[in-house]
């Protein structure tokens, strides 16, 4: 005989029923079911004279006989520590047991699907160490900035949209598709001739990646035990580390010996073979918790019609007006300019509208109000914003550091250890005037890629437990996560670069007042091309002490990420069965205790 480990776990089972018997106790004349067990508590209440009787129905199935004898009790009883998917959701669970893949079929799938999280991973990290040169060659570095946030904001913008056609579409296909989208971006930023072209491009190729982005992790729950997705997730962890690696290696080798074009034209050969891999080795399987009677293409196209268009246009309203006006304020604008007064306005008008069209939707709103009752999901959303934020804004002024610096010839080398969290170090790196040892710079930047190492991927990973009985919302969760860590890249660079440029003007007024200005901001590396010797430590100083401004803007923010860090639900993830309890039916269920 099992016994719930307590009143909570136990009236979580649907197959509890009570009942308050006055002065005799006598139990309650319910329907016998089929059970395998039967439990009575008498709890005495109000002095004795009425007790509170449970009846505990550890039911089985109506088809199966009950055992005759106590072996088979317990070799039959379910776990009581947690309820399967099945038992909590229609549609097909997280992780059916018919969907699952396992040792070299499931090694070569996933193979293809991080060759595609790859493809995005080093295209912002090739960017980072071409973009100096890009800025250069089309004589546009006030607008560098718009090269990377294009990009991000694309993304940021349909991440939550996607989330919500995965409700609809197979996964494969959104993850096929996506890469396609990304394919087309990069072939238009290969070829542009001018910078607004290469915009365009990446805006292209950010609609791409939010695809793939959300796309991979529902596929990861659908074809993956529970149990399983620790490594595995981690292992796109370890693919962000070797881009960190290999990006600044590979961009600065293409910018100073090939042309910055291959940054993006090396994404070509590399997706189709992606694509191929994913067509060829997934299988085209259903939503999660979609309802099975419901997929005719009547039905789909009726989902489809069904959208929430009005809540994306709502997020891509209100996201993009705060991006402009932390662009144009303190850069091409002062702060009080009317149009990013107007912008900051619109952005949180446009918030507040969103809000409660989502409320007004419910169930079929792009971010179901469902998804933020738990204190947990906002503690994984305010990790995602903070932890991204640093990330991005160090990952785009690291290169100009070193381009700014007498090493810039070693930009692309010196960067790569590079993938920020927790970023007291490069702060720390710049602090004095005099250069630290570049052995500093590194050991200090290998320290902080620990950092964000370590937490990034388990917010999906939180997520997915948080709404472990709810897969029909695990799509959208995911999406939700993956917004909040681009919208916070988006406003780290956002903030980051008229932060820049409004130092960088006042240190040169200080250190340099005869420098030509529009010439020093347009790129870095005209500092030793364009400029007379005398002038240029004052415009490195200027510089240094610009971007020492930028870094420290790291250090409140990750230090927030630790503190949101610290409410996100402790949970521990195992097999069911793995505490002694007879294992259930299906060898594949999953069990999630908190701990």
């Amino acid at each position: 005989m099992v016994v719930p480990e307590s009143f909570g776990q136990m009236f979580a089972r649907p197959a509890f029923v009570f009942g308050l018997n006055a002065m005799t106790g006598s139990m309650p004349n319910y329907p016998k079911p089929r059970c395998q067990n039967v439990m009575v508590w008498q709890l005495p209440i109000a002095d004795q004279r009425a007790t509170f009787s449970i009846l505990w129905l550890a039911c089985a199935d109506a088809s199966v006989p009950s055992p005759r004898n106590s072996a088979d009790h317990t070799a039959r009883e379910p776990s009581l520590h947690s309820t399967t998917r099945d038992e909590k959701a229609g549609g097909p669970p997280a992780s059916d047991p018919d969907t699952i893949m396992t040792g070299k079929r499931l090694a070569v799938a996933f193979a293809a699907m991080m060759l595609s999280q790859l493809l995005t991973a080093l295209d912002q990290t090739i960017l980072a160490t071409a973009l100096p040169r890009i800025a250069s060659d089309f004589n546009s570095f006030s607008l560098q900035g718009w090269v990377a946030t294009s990009f991000i904001l694309a993304q940021t913008v349909f991440l939550l949209f996607y989330g919500q056609i995965l409700r609809i579409y197979s996964a494969k296909w959104i993850l096929v598709s996506s890469i396609a989208i990304f394919e087309l971006g990069s072939l238009v930023c290969g070829i542009a001739q001018n910078v607004n072209q290469l915009i365009a491009g990446r805006a292209v190729s950010g609609l791409g990646a939010a695809g793939m982005f959300v796309a991979m992790f529902q596929v990861v729950s659908q074809i993956t035990r529970f149990e399983d997705r620790p490594k595995l997730l981690g292992l796109f962890g370890v693919n962000f580390a070797i881009s960190s690696v290999a990006g600044p290696l590979i961009g600065g080798a293409f910018t100073d010996h090939v042309t910055w074009r291959w940054c993006f034209f090396i994404n070509l050969p590399v997706g189709g073979l992606s694509i191929l891999g994913v067509v060829s080795l997934l299988k085209a399987l259903p939503p999660l918790g979609s309802d099975p009677t419901k997929r005719s293409w009547r039905d789909v196209l009726q989902q489809t019609l069904q959208l929430d268009f009005v809540g994306a246009i709502l997020v891509a309203g209100a996201v993009t007006t705060l991006v402009l006006a932390l662009q144009w304020g303190g850069n091409t604008k002062p702060w009080g300019d009317k149009a990013v007064i107007i912008c900051f306005v619109l952005a949180v008008v446009l918030t507040a509208v969103y809000v409660g069209w989502e409320i007004y939707m419910g169930d079929r709103a792009m971010t179901p109000t469902t998804i933020f009752k738990s204190g947990s999901v906002w503690a994984i959303l305010g990790y995602s914003v903070l932890s991204r934020f640093s990330l991005l804004l160090f990952s785009f002024y690291i290169p100009i550091f070193y381009q700014s610096s007498a090493e810039r010839d070693t930009s692309g080398p010196s960067s790569s250890p590079h993938q920020s969290s927790s970023h007291w170090a490069p702060a720390s790196s710049t602090r004095s005037t005099p250069p630290p040892p570049p052995a500093r710079i590194i050991g200090f930047q290998i320290l902080a890629g620990i950092g964000i190492g370590m937490g990034m991927q388990n917010c999906f990973l939180a997520m997915q437990v948080e709404f472990r009985d709810a897969p029909a919302l695990i799509g959208q969760a995911n999406s939700m996560a993956s917004f909040a860590q681009f919208f916070g890249g988006t406003i780290g660079v956002g903030v980051a670069e008229p932060v820049f440029a409004s130092e960088l003007s006042r240190y040169l007024l200080r250190y340099a007042p005869d420098a030509p200005a529009q010439v020093v901001k347009e790129s870095p590396t005209a500092i030793y091309t364009a400029l007379p010797a005398e002038m240029i430590p004052g415009v490195v100083r200027s510089y240094a002490d610009a971007l020492r401004i930028v870094f420290v803007l790291g250090v409140p923010v990750a230090g927030l990420a630790l503190l949101c860090a610290m409410f996100i639900k402790k949970l521990k993830i195992d097999k069911r069965g793995a505490h002694g309890a007879a294992p259930a039916a299906k060898p594949d269920a999953e069990k999630v205790e908190e701990t």
